[in-house]
């Protein structure tokens, strides 16, 4: 029969090495030791890296643009500039171009920026208020089409931080 044997907080068994050289204070690794393997694994699939645009119940995974420059802060451009993929939101955004009509509120969300030392799991929201679709275009399966004449922008900083 075997017999679990308990040590004394603090103590560690003879066999039992300490791992010199392990990274202890990396950031994914505080956070497997805080909420297990699965769970991290579960976080990092749902997180996207890609910036997304959410307009109504459209949600569009951004490709490129002047993105960046958006979520740098500081006064923002007057135009945002986004690449996306061709896909069920197509139509409808090809349409939002040619109505002209403003649309009450659309956000932008992208990862939020990553400090040394620090794994934020967080994210970057940018609402823009009263905006218009404006020149739709595709090329293959790539769209190109822009954000414009927008009243407001408001930033919102979600982080989740593992230090």
């Amino acid at each position: 029969m075997y017999r679990a044997r308990e040590l004394a907080p603090g103590h560690r068994s003879k066999d039992t090495s300490a791992r010199p050289g392990r990274r202890a204070n990396h950031p994914v690794l505080a956070l497997q030791h805080a909420v297990g393997n699965r769970a991290v694994s579960q976080m990092l699939a749902r997180k996207s890296t890609n910036p997304t645009i959410q307009i109504g119940k459209l949600a569009i995974e951004v490709a490129g643009g002047n993105i960046a420059a958006w979520a740098a802060g500081g006064d923002p451009p007057e135009v945002l500039e986004v690449t996306s993929q061709k896909g069920r939101h197509s139509a409808e955004l090809e349409g939002l171009s040619k109505e002209r009509s403003r649309i009450k509120s659309l956000t932008l969300t992208v990862a939020a920026a990553n400090q040394s030392g620090v794994l934020d799991l967080g994210s970057l929201a940018i609402e823009l208020t009263n905006a218009r679709i404006k020149g739709y275009g595709v090329d293959g399966k790539t769209e190109s089409w822009q954000v414009a004449d927008f009243d407001g922008v408001h930033r919102t900083k979600i982080t989740r931080k593992v230090s």
